[in-house]
C-alpha cells in the first residue's frame, strides 16, 4: 500500500483548520449578529438622570444645591472649547473622527467573552457613558459586550455632540461632584464657563482616578503628571498653542462644611416647604434639576451673623429671630434663623412662636382709629389691674400719639378693651386680646403693611424652572387692604415720633436713622419673657425678638445691663436697616391724615379729699356798699405739653371722613 506524502498530509490538516476556523469565524459572525440584535438601548438609570436642584439668591448667585447626588447639568454650548478639548485629550483624542468602536475592538471583546480572556482594556467616551448611563457597574463581559453594542447603537441614533455633553453631565470628578458644573464649583468655586484653560485641563486629568489625583489629598507629583499629560495633548490637537504650558492651578480646599451649615440651612428648608406648598414632590426637587430662585438679598442676608453676633455677644443662651420684608410685595429678603443650623434646628423667624407683649399696641391704634377714634383722643393712663407702664407712674392720662410715643400699655389696654385688636388680624396676626404668640415674619409682613395699608403674604419663592429653562412656577404677590392709606399714614406718623424721642433705649440701642424716614416700636412682655423691636422704612420691615432658651428673663444681656428686653432687637434692627439701605434712595412717607374725632375717654379728675376754709360770717353791714364790682373774666386752663399741638403737624379743622 503506498504511502501518503508527509506533505499531502499536512496540507490536509490545514485545510481542516482552516475549515474549522471558516466554520467557527462564521458563528461568530452569527453570533455576534444575534447578540447585536437582541441588544436593545434601555432607558438611562435613575442615577444617570438625577440632577442636585440649585437654590440661589434674587440675584441669580448660588443659596445651595440640594439633592441626593451633586450634579448639574448645563448644555454643550456653555463649556468652553478649551474644556471640551481637556476632556477629549485626556480621555479619548479621536472621538470626533473615529468610529465609537472598532471592528478590531469588537472582535476583542467578543473573543474575550467567549474564551474567558482579559477583561481589562480602556473605553472612549461613548463607552464611558454607557456604562454609567445604561448598565450596572459589575465587571462581567457580558456586561462589557453589552456596552460595547449600546455605544455602537447609540452612535447611530445620537449625534457626538449630543454623547459628549451627556459624558460631560455624568462623568464623576471626585469630592462628590457628577458632571463637569458640579466639579468647577467643587474645585474652582466658579462656574464651568469661567474655568481657564489649564484649570479645565486638571479637572480632565481627575477623571482617569478621581479619589486618588485630588490635589488636596496629597498626591502632588501624580497629579500635577496627569495634568502636563493633558496639557501636551491639549497643544496636540490644537486646542492649545504649542509653547511653554501655563501655571498649575491652585485649588479651593476640600469643601467639607456642610450644605446646611449656618443659616443656609433655615433658607433652604423654607423654600423646600415652600415649593411643596407649591405642589413640587421630592422627587423633583432633590433628582430632577430645578433652579428655584429665592427672594433673599444675598448683601442683607451676608451681614447678619455679624450684626447679630455684635449686639449679643457671647450670650449662649439668648436665641434671635429675625426676619425683613419688602412692603407691598411680601418678598422675605433676609433672615435670621438661629446661630447655626448644624446645632439648633428650631427656626426662630419662621416657626418661634412667642408673646408679641407692646408690639401688637400699632394694630391696637390702628383699629381704634377706623373706628374713629382720632391721635389726640385721651384714655387714662394709670394702672389698668395687673397693667402697668414701665416708668412714669406720675402720668394720669395720655392722647393715643403720647402713648405710642412713651409705649403706654396702660392706655392700649384700655383702647384694646373698646375697640379689640381687628386691624392685627387683616395684617395677619392674631386679631384676639389677649394675644397669642406669633412669628417674626408675621410681625415683619404686619408692619409691612403700615407702609401703605396693603397686606402682601410673605413668600421666599420667586421663581422655579425645570433644567431646560421652562418656568414653571412665577410667584405674584398676594395682597389685600388691611386698612384705609389714611389709617396706615396716621399709625406711621405716631411711630416716626416713637423713634424720633424713644426713652426706653440707650444711647446706642436708639434705633432713629438720621436722614432716612423710619418707624417702629419695641415690644416689651411680662416678666421680661422675650423683647421685641419691630420698624419700617418705606422699603423694607423688619422684625426682631430676642428670648432665652433657659426661659430667663431678657435682661442683662452683653456688656452692660439693659434697661428693657428690647434694646438689643433695637441694636440688631437699626444694623440691618442701615446695611439694607446703603445705597437706596431715601423715599418719604406720607403725612398724617388726623382721620378721627378727638374724643375724651379720661375719667374726670375726682372732687379734692381737704374741704375748702369755712367762709367768714359779716356781723355788721358795711358802711357803704358801693358799686357793684365787675365779674371776673372766665380763666382758661392751657393745654399741657402732651396735648397741644405739634409745630407744622396742626390738624385741619374739618368734619372727620370715614376712616377705613
Amino acid at each position: 500500500m503506498a504511502r501518503t506524502p508527509k506533505g499531502s498530509r499536512r496540507w490536509r490538516l490545514v485545510r481542516r483548520t482552516l475549515y474549522v476556523l471558516a466554520v467557527g469565524a462564521g458563528g461568530l459572525c452569527v453570533a455576534i449578529g444575534i447578540m447585536y440584535a437582541r441588544t436593545k438601548v434601555p432607558p438611562v438609570n435613575a442615577a444617570a438622570r438625577a440632577q442636585s436642584s440649585t437654590f440661589t439668591y434674587r440675584d441669580g448667585t448660588t443659596l445651595a444645591q440640594v439633592g441626593r447626588l451633586n450634579r448639574v447639568a448645563v448644555p454643550l454650548r456653555d463649556v468652553p472649547p478649551y474644556v471640551r478639548g481637556a476632556v477629549l485629550a485626556a480621555e479619548d483624542r479621536g472621538f470626533y473622527h473615529d468610529p465609537v468602536v472598532s471592528p478590531s475592538g469588537l472582535g476583542r471583546a467578543v473573543w474575550a467573552a467567549v474564551s474567558g480572556g482579559s477583561r481589562q482594556g480602556g473605553s472612549g467616551i461613548a463607552q464611558q457613558y454607557v456604562k454609567v448611563a445604561y448598565l450596572n457597574p459589575e465587571q462581567t463581559m457580558s456586561r462589557k459586550v453589552k456596552e460595547l453594542f449600546i455605544a455602537v447603537k447609540l452612535s447611530r441614533s445620537r449625534s457626538k455632540d449630543w454623547i459628549f455633553e451627556q459624558y460631560l453631565n455624568t462623568v464623576y470628578f471626585g469630592r462628590g461632584a457628577y458632571g463637569v458644573q458640579a466639579a468647577s464649583q467643587a474645585y474652582f468655586r466658579k462656574n464651568v464657563g469661567a474655568l481657564t484653560p489649564a484649570e479645565g485641563a486638571l479637572l480632565a486629568g481627575l477623571i482617569q482616578a478621581p479619589s486618588y489625583l485630588d490635589p488636596a489629598l496629597g498626591h502632588t507629583a501624580q497629579t500635577r503628571a496627569r495634568w502636563r499629560y493633558v496639557i501636551d495633548g491639549m497643544m496636540s490637537t490644537g486646542v492649545l498653542p504649542k509653547g511653554p504650558p501655563p501655571a498649575f492651578p491652585p485649588v479651593a480646599p476640600a469643601h467639607t462644611e456642610s450644605t446646611y451649615a449656618g443659616q443656609r440651612g433655615y433658607l433652604i428648608e423654607r423654600v423646600i416647604g415652600e415649593l411643596h406648598a407649591h405642589g413640587f414632590d421630592d422627587d423633583q426637587i432633590y433628582r430632577r434639576g430645578l433652579r428655584v430662585t429665592s427672594t433673599i438679598d444675598q448683601r442683607t442676608q451676608a451681614a447678619l451673623p455679624e450684626e447679630v453676633g455684635h449686639a449679643v455677644g457671647g450670650d449662649r443662651d439668648l436665641e434671635v429671630g429675625l426676619a425683613s420684608v419688602r412692603p407691598g410685595t411680601g418678598e422675605i429678603l433676609a433672615a435670621y434663623g438661629g446661630r447655626d443650623y448644624l446645632t439648633h434646628q428650631y427656626d426662630n423667624a419662621f416657626l418661634a412662636a412667642l408673646p408679641p407683649g407692646s408690639s401688637l399696641s400699632p394694630f391696637v391704634l390702628a383699629t381704634g382709629l377706623r373706628a374713629g377714634i382720632g391721635l389726640r383722643s385721651t384714655f387714662a393712663a394709670t394702672p389698668a389691674g395687673p397693667v402697668v407702664n414701665d416708668d412714669d407712674a406720675k402720668a394720669t392720662s395720655a392722647t393715643l400719639l403720647t402713648a405710642t410715643v412713651r409705649s403706654y400699655a396702660t392706655v392700649f389696654s384700655r383702647l384694646g378693651a373698646k375697640v379689640g385688636a381687628s386691624a392685627a388680624a387683616r395684617a395677619g396676626l392674631p386679631g384676639r386680646l389677649p394675644p397669642s404668640g406669633v412669628h417674626a415674619v408675621d410681625q415683619a409682613a404686619a408692619y409691612a403693611a403700615l407702609v401703605n395699608g396693603t397686606y402682601a403674604a410673605p413668600h421666599i419663592l420667586a421663581k422655579v424652572t425645570d433644567r431646560s429653562g421652562k418656568v414653571l412656577l412665577d410667584v405674584r404677590p398676594r395682597t389685600r387692604a388691611a386698612f384705609s392709606p389714611a389709617v396706615a399714614a396716621d399709625v406711621t406718623f405716631a411711630l416716626q415720633e416713637a423713634l424720633r424721642t424713644d426713652a426706653k433705649a440707650d444711647h446706642a440701642a436708639r434705633p432713629f436713622l438720621p436722614g432716612r424716614p423710619a418707624a417702629g416700636t419695641i415690644g416689651t412682655t411680662d416678666h421680661n419673657a422675650a423683647g421685641w423691636f419691630c420698624g419700617y422704612t418705606p422699603d423694607l420691615a423688619t422684625a426682631v425678638v430676642v428670648y432665652r432658651a433657659s426661659n430667663r428673663p431678657v435682661v442683662n444681656i452683653g456688656d452692660a445691663p439693659q434697661r428693657s428686653s428690647a434694646d438689643v432687637p433695637a441694636k440688631i434692627w437699626r444694623a440691618v436697616t442701615e446695611n439694607a439701605e446703603t445705597g437706596v434712595p431715601a423715599g418719604p412717607f406720607p403725612p398724617p391724615a388726623w382721620v378721627g374725632s378727638t374724643r375724651n375717654f379720661a375719667p374726670p379728675s375726682p372732687p379734692p379729699t381737704t374741704p375748702p376754709p369755712p367762709t367768714p360770717v359779716r356781723t355788721t353791714p358795711p358802711a357803704s356798699a358801693g358799686p357793684t364790682a365787675p365779674p371776673k373774666r372766665p380763666s382758661v386752663t392751657k393745654p399741657s405739653g402732651k396735648d397741644r399741638p405739634i409745630p407744622g403737624k396742626t390738624p385741619p379743622s374739618r368734619t372727620p371722613e370715614s376712616t377705613g
